[in-house]
């Protein structure tokens, strides 16, 4: 009997980690899903994604992402993001400054993170990835 009682909160536990964790965004195709860890998620949206700037191999992308923390709390941010096609370098608005991303995954979470959102952004851009993968 005990086991069987454990066996069921453990069962309950692992369920209720996964409904909470869900949110609407997740399925809705306007968004997509950029990171998520410890209770904070950050979603690229799709519509908002426009090119500023076309002159090859020189593009600049607008776009705006939207973050939610498990209290529901929303934070949208107006970002921009250029390329350089040759070099496969990709800049972020740091100060008023653009600074080179760091895009090596190896690198933890900061490298995977700027790697994925500069390759969703080019690929929601123009139907091609950046960085090839």
């Amino acid at each position: 009997m005990k086991k069987i009682l454990s066996l069921l909160v453990f069962a309950i536990c692992i369920l209720s980690i996964n409904f909470c964790s869900a949110n609407r965004y997740d399925n809705d195709p306007d968004y997509v899903a950029l990171w998520g860890r410890q209770g904070i998620y950050e979603y690229l949206y799709l519509p908002s994604v426009h090119v500023q700037e076309y002159n090859p191999p020189h593009y600049q992308i607008g776009f705006n992402t939207l973050s939610l923390s498990g209290e529901n709390e929303r934070w949208i941010y107006n970002c921009a993001k250029r390329y350089n096609w040759y070099t496969k370098e990709s800049f972020h608005l740091e100060n008023g400054y653009w600074v080179k991303d760091d895009v090596d995954p190896t690198h933890g979470l900061s490298g995977s993170y700027n790697r994925a959102l500069a390759n969703a952004l080019f690929r929601a851009a123009y139907r091609m990835n950046f960085y090839g993968d």
